[in-house]
């Protein structure tokens, strides 16, 4: 079964016009046969990132035999109707893990924020986007997803959520809780009704929390307070808690 084989990331140009064999690149080469030890004649699975899943064989050289066209593809999944997005003010020492199961729980599109008591420490999107690749071969999802550029909070907090935006918050009177809110029967029609593009954003601080300016902009720009529970989570585990209740109350919907 497709389940059973390990798969490799490989850009959708690189597909396009491709025939039954498919040069690999360096990198491919090794992770295939160094790291996942497969040989001559072993079959894999090629993932697109873009909805698509094909079967191959490893052939020899510094090539890959695909076992369907590249225009008939094993497997082809549709885009989730209801994109989710985490922008989170990634930690400094847990920032790839925030990423790494963020993606392994479906989430759509990871924008960072640099918040006004975040702890400053370097962005490499290079490396977060490696981190996202390996993420998404593990977990095999099919679609992989968008990683935005690191900007200010006040400049994503600071327009209308375009759907549903979310604001993990603390020490606030009558917060209520994100799975009440979610679970609240209007937002569903509301939502799978809404134009194309339009989903839920969460947005979670750093460790210091939002400054009362980012929190009063974003609630001025229609962005409603949550809470994820009665203690004070660190940003990492506030970012998977929050990812683990929306990924599962979409798979719901």
């Amino acid at each position: 079964m497709v389940r059973e084989l390990r798969r490799l990331l490989i850009s959708p140009h690189r597909l396009v016009g491709a025939g039954p064999e498919l040069p690999l690149e360096a990198e491919e080469l090794h992770y295939l046969r160094r790291v996942l030890r497969l040989r001559e004649g072993d079959r894999f699975a090629i993932a697109d990132g873009a909805g698509h899943l094909w079967s191959a064989t490893l052939a020899g050289g510094t090539a890959a035999v695909l076992d369907q066209p590249v225009h008939a593809p094993l497997q082809t999944e549709s885009r989730p109707l209801l994109p989710m997005e985490l922008a989170v003010a990634l930690p400094k020492r847990d920032g790839e893990l925030v990423l790494r199961m963020a993606c392994e729980l479906g989430f759509d599109r990871l924008t960072p924020l640099k918040a006004e008591r975040s702890v400053p420490g370097p962005f490499n999107s290079e490396r977060c986007h490696l981190i996202l690749r390996e993420a998404v071969e593990q977990c095999e999802r099919l679609w992989s997803p968008e990683l935005g550029a690191l900007q200010p909070a006040e400049a994503c907090l600071g327009q209308p959520p375009f759907g549903l935006g979310l604001l993990a918050t603390t020490r606030r009177d009558d917060l209520p809780l994100l799975a009440a809110v979610l679970n609240q029967t209007s937002l569903s029609p509301v939502l799978a009704d809404s134009e194309p593009g339009k989903g839920v954003v969460m947005a979670i601080g750093p460790e210091g929390g939002w400054s009362p300016a980012e929190e009063g902009l974003a609630i001025s720009q229609g962005w409603i307070p949550v809470s994820l529970g009665p203690t004070i989570l660190r940003s990492s585990t506030a970012a998977v808690a929050a990812a683990a209740l929306l990924s599962h109350w979409r798979a719901g919907l």
